[in-house]
């Protein structure tokens, strides 16, 4: 069985990109919300026959950048025939072309590409002539794949920002902040990594040395609409796990969502 929990570097699909829609520019800002369930919908668009774009110009403190890419993943999303582009610095060149996705979840793998701009486009719907719709569009580059699955310990837990407030006949009164459309509690997580080569074991500390937030993926494969970005909240901790140190690392982390 291959492993579920991937690493990624931040989604380039962000509040600082520029994003540009061909159909509802109202609701573009769903795309990189953090939240699958609030999505981007076209308007006027509910015809296989009708393309529609988007194109997201990478930036980073009003500066535009270069990325490198190699993964897109397309949350909560019904289209059936795409494409992605990225900008060669004078044209659109094709990247990667999809027929017949029947997935509500997709994760793609791309030809590491440099570029400071991307293209989503898409025609047929999976169910013929609907709006297009995506929840969540993440464009990204693999940091870790660690090639083992977590210890069965692996305790998700969720912390949210509430106050509750005992009224004067008794009764309680409780407000909870909601950060995003349909989300108010935030991702953590306690992860055990065993048999870890030393390959995978120097990529792990690597993105913990760097000490700046990535996307955690963590059942790829199980729940494919689950992925966070997070910090690596703890200090590094790791031991072997057996006298033979050729058989590999333990590595202890904690997550915690952005």
């Amino acid at each position: 069985m291959s492993s579920e929990p991937l690493l990624f570097t931040k989604n380039y699909v962000d509040d600082e990109a520029l994003v540009t829609v061909s159909h509802g520019d109202g609701s573009k800002g769903y795309l990189f919300d953090r939240d699958q369930d609030s999505k981007w919908t076209t308007s006027g668009a509910n015809s296989d026959a009708t393309e529609v774009s988007v194109a997201v110009e990478f930036y980073e403190s009003g500066v535009a950048v270069s990325r490198t890419i190699d993964r897109i993943l397309l949350i909560n999303h019904n289209l059936k025939d795409w494409h992605l582009d990225y900008w060669d610095g004078s044209a659109w060149v094709l990247l990667l072309t999809v027929t017949a996705d029947a997935l509500g979840n997709t994760l793609k793998t791309l030809s590491s590409t440099a570029t400071t701009k991307v293209r989503l486009r898409a025609t047929a719907t999976q169910i013929a002539d609907a709006e297009k719709f995506v929840g969540e569009m993440v464009v990204c580059a693999l940091l870790v794949d660690p090639g083992r699955d977590v210890e069965p310990a692996y305790a998700p837990r969720w912390r949210e920002l509430t106050a509750e407030l005992v009224m004067g006949e008794g009764s309680l009164h409780r407000v909870t902040t909601r950060w995003a459309q349909n989300r108010v509690q935030r991702y953590e997580a306690s992860v055990t990594f065993s048999f870890l080569n030393s390959a995978a074991r120097d990529a792990l500390k690597a993105v913990r040395d760097d000490a700046e937030p990535f996307l955690w993926y963590p059942e790829s494969v199980t729940r494919p609409a689950e992925i966070y970005l997070v910090f690596w909240s703890a200090p590094w901790a790791e031991k072997y796990v057996s006298s033979y140190k050729g058989a590999g690392s333990q590595v202890t982390m904690e997550v915690r969502e952005v």
